[in-house]
């Protein structure tokens, strides 16, 4: 869509829901929405997109950009994840700092983790792998068994140190790339296409 705003009528249209659906978002302020000279509310295409991811909807393509890349973080959030949070602050203040255009979001392993994926439809799967292999390579399996999510590209992201046997293991069992959390960022982002 080349307009940047979106009528009660379009954005119900769109997400598949009555123009009363939307009213009610927007009377509760979880969607925003600007009056125009006090006659009609519209709203916001990233408006629109930030409602979708944090209430776990379906982002339709339409909204997007046309090159919008849509990136999943699935982390431990046992071990606070700072390696991998590092490693995700430099990665995506790389793609802002290049103006790339993505869609973004985060989940902790579990079970609403497939849940996000399947709502989600991403194109990229960040897996944290920092701490242990087992959640990384068991998402990674669950993702990749999934006839309609088997293309989606996944990474695991790990310490500096991994055993030759996980690493086997891993790519073994549907992870696509392994990288230490001290990769070369523009390298990285060159080498996924984001440039």
């Amino acid at each position: 869509m080349k307009k940047q705003t979106l009528n009660i009528d379009q954005a119900a249209s769109l997400c598949g829901v009555s123009p009363t659906r939307v009213k009610a978002w927007i009377d509760k302020k979880e969607l925003r929405a600007e009056e125009n000279h006090g006659r009609e509310q519209w709203i916001r295409h990233t408006d629109l997109i930030d409602f979708l991811v944090k209430f776990n909807m379906p982002i339709p393509d339409a909204l997007l950009p046309y090159k919008a890349r849509k990136i999943l973080f699935i982390y431990n959030d046992d071990s606070g994840g700072r390696l991998f949070m590092r490693f995700l602050i430099r990665l995506l203040g790389h793609l802002k700092k290049t103006q790339q255009t993505f869609v973004a979001d985060h989940i902790p392993y579990g079970p609403d983790a497939k849940i996000k994926v399947m709502v989600f439809k991403p194109d990229l799967v960040l897996l944290d792998m920092t701490e242990s292999d087992h959640d990384a390579i068991s998402m990674g399996l669950q993702i990749k068994n999934a006839t309609e999510f088997s293309a989606v590209k996944l990474i695991a992201v790990t310490a500096e140190t991994i055993f030759e046997e996980q690493r086997v293991s891993a790519l073994k069992n549907g992870i696509d790339t392994i990288v230490p959390e001290s990769v070369n960022i523009p390298v990285f982002a060159e080498e996924l296409n984001f440039l």
